[in-house]
């Protein structure tokens, strides 16, 4: 026999190893036992500054609203002190390639307002439901095509090896729709979108062995990719320059002036980057994890099936169970007291958004996957507030679009081994990996 693994305290438990991540998935019973016992904690383990935990869905909320209280300025992603030292070096290298100071805001999600509000104006009506609703039957187009080259896929390796003919779900199903809109949306040529899922990939997962060159380190990857997209958005915004600006994205942000001044080229890059990455990391991890959470439940997969109307609500509860953006961080701006603890001026708070979203104070039988939960207050796309994701009405109109594609598809397939998981990611809970194959009894004859 075994022994039982000894129960974590407050004393033991790990939220920032990004091994145990991998090894185990989310640090659920760390979240769980810290909303319980101390959600407002003080966090202090080797390799990280030390930070206030935040764990209560009705706390980072609080915080979500409170810009005037907690900053995005300083520190925006809890990262360890390598990776901090990393950061730091790039925007050195940044200030001496572009000018300014390497104190500047990389990019406008380090602002707070009313700078914050100003930047992100500048293409919101890329994003609001009115443009969302005018490209529905584009994107619901696209996923079709997609889901149709995927079951072929499918269809094909397991009439060539009905034992072993697997096919990954990240790479030649979840990433083509949010490349492909955000690319699109931002006017990149069609032949230059798997070179840009590439870029994002290794920009996001940098941390992970797997991106990098042989012999690259975790800083080389990220300068060499950093370095590959940004001559690439330079050439992107000199054929704008030289053809005439259009409708996109790309074009907006050329044109777009703030207090009664143009971007600056190291901006436009910065948010141009920004856009790009986040439309499609985000989406195409929480696609892949939303196909596993209804293989992993069957009785909600026949329910949504049988009941397609409710794809918007299956959404919603996917976004949810997935919780795909795992943490931000924020600084006090003053002594604020937050359920009897006093965080002091200057100390940090990092919000943990997939501890809000089982939070059973908000969400009755939080580790329930269902499809039709009522009221659904997900912190998915942020604890609200002035830094609620820009692309919030994009994702959710390409997941919709992909969901009722795949109904008819999914009853027959299965997994083939469990996701993997990248390392080294303590920001995004990415999927590197997810194999599935035609279920037993499925295959074409």
């Amino acid at each position: 026999m075994t022994n039982p693994a000894p129960a974590i305290t407050l004393d033991t438990l790990d939220i920032t190893d990004t091994r145990l991540y991998v090894e185990h998935g989310y640090p659920w019973g760390a979240w769980d036992l810290l909303r319980k016992e101390a959600p407002v904690y003080w966090y202090q383990r080797p390799g990280f500054e030390p930070f206030w935990a935040i764990t209560k869905h009705e706390d980072i909320g609080f915080i979500s609203r409170s810009p005037d209280l907690f900053s995005n300025t300083q520190m925006l992603r809890l990262a360890d002190t390598e990776s901090l030292r990393i950061g730091q070096r790039a925007r050195v290298r940044n200030a001496n390639r572009y000018g300014g100071s390497p104190d500047d805001p990389p990019d406008f999600i380090f602002m707070d307002p009313p700078e914050h509000r100003e930047h992100r104006s500048a293409v919101s009506r890329h994003f609001t439901p009115r443009t969302m609703r005018s490209l529905e039957a584009h994107f619901e187009e696209l996923a079709e095509n997609y889901v149709s080259r995927f079951a072929d896929s499918i269809v094909e390796r397991a009439q060539k090896d009905q034992s072993s003919g697997v096919v990954d779900v990240v790479h030649e199903l979840a990433a083509k729709l949010p490349v492909a809109a955000i690319c699109e949306m931002a006017g990149i040529p069609e032949e230059d979108w798997d070179q840009i899922f590439h870029w994002t990939e290794t920009l996001i997962g940098a941390g992970d062995p797997e991106f990098r060159r042989p012999g690259e380190s975790q800083e080389q990857a990220m300068r060499r990719s950093n370095g590959e997209w940004r001559q690439y958005n330079e050439s992107l915004v000199e054929q704008r320059r030289q053809t005439g600006l259009g409708k996109d994205i790309l074009s907006t942000l050329m044109q777009a002036e703030i207090g009664g001044q143009k971007l600056t080229p190291k901006e436009i890059s910065a948010y141009f980057t920004l856009l790009v990455a986040a439309g499609n990391e985000t989406t195409r991890n929480s696609t892949t994890g939303g196909v596993k959470a209804l293989l992993d439940h069957p009785e909600q997969l026949e329910h949504l099936t049988d009941n397609p109307e409710h794809v918007p609500a299956a959404v919603e509860e996917i976004l949810r169970w997935t919780s795909v953006v795992i943490q931000f961080q924020r600084t006090a701006m003053e002594d604020v007291e937050l359920r009897g603890r006093t965080i002091r001026k200057g100390e940090s708070v990092v919000l943990w958004y997939p501890s809000a979203n089982r939070d059973e104070d908000v969400f009755e039988d939080p580790y329930r996957f269902d499809i039709e939960r009522d009221p659904n207050d997900h912190f998915a796309f942020g604890g609200f507030g002035e830094h609620f994701c820009l692309g919030a009405h994009l994702a959710r109109w390409e997941m919709r679009a992909i969901l009722h594609a795949l109904l008819p598809l999914l009853p027959q397939l299965e997994l083939a081994s469990q996701p993997e998981l990248v390392s080294g990611s303590l920001h995004v809970g990415g999927i590197k990996r997810m194999m599935v194959r035609l279920a037993t009894g499925t295959h074409e004859q």
